[in-house]
């Protein structure tokens, strides 16, 4: 088994600071990315980025912006691989498969944000592309607070059921896909 990590959308632009909702979640983050880097797992980082010919009014997570920058939290990112979706997937519009296949990874583990929206369609994208998939429960959210609870697990369980997906908590994803790889970092 050959891992890499898919860390979505913890870029500054989505509001991500220290007693914002959510922010607890980055504490998880880093324990993923920490345990990544000790067993030489390459760690990818993929946020959404947007130009003003995408039509979607104001640009804020757009080209040389600050906001597309992956939060102070989970820096340095000098061992990371920086990836930039064009919409709702990870693998929107960019080189993440391309990346994924030349490192031979055949697993991918994915975190962060927002569990029914990129996490559920990055998931998809890379079952659909066949690299077994396991999304990390505990390390990922739905981040808008006017949602309920069941959003989130909803979503789990599209991943778990449609996409016959591993859905565990980082301490069971640690041993059973981080541990357990073949480094895979990039040198």
């Amino acid at each position: 088994m050959r891992t890499a990590v898919i860390i979505l959308d913890m870029a500054k632009g989505y509001g991500w600071k220290p007693g914002s909702f959510g922010y607890d979640m980055v504490e998880r983050v880093r324990e993923l990315k920490d345990s990544a880097y000790a067993a030489g797992v390459q760690v990818f980082h993929v946020n959404s980025m947007r130009r003003p010919s995408d039509g979607l009014g104001e640009v804020l997570m757009g080209e040389g912006k600050e906001a597309l920058d992956v939060i102070e939290a989970l820096q340095p990112i000098d061992k990371d691989i920086l990836v930039y979706k064009r919409y709702l997937s990870g693998f929107s519009y960019n080189d993440l498969e391309y990346i994924l296949r030349n490192l031979s990874i055949d697993t991918v583990v994915i975190a962060g944000a927002s569990t029914d929206n990129t996490v559920l369609w990055t998931a998809a994208d890379a079952f659909q592309r066949r690299f077994k998939v396991a999304v990390l429960d505990d390390v990922t959210m739905v981040h808008r607070e006017s949602e309920p609870p069941e959003v989130q697990t909803y979503a789990l369980r599209i991943v778990s059921n449609v996409l016959h997906s591993d859905v565990l908590s980082l301490a069971d994803a640690t041993p059973k896909y981080i541990t357990a790889s073949e480094r895979t970092q990039a040198s």
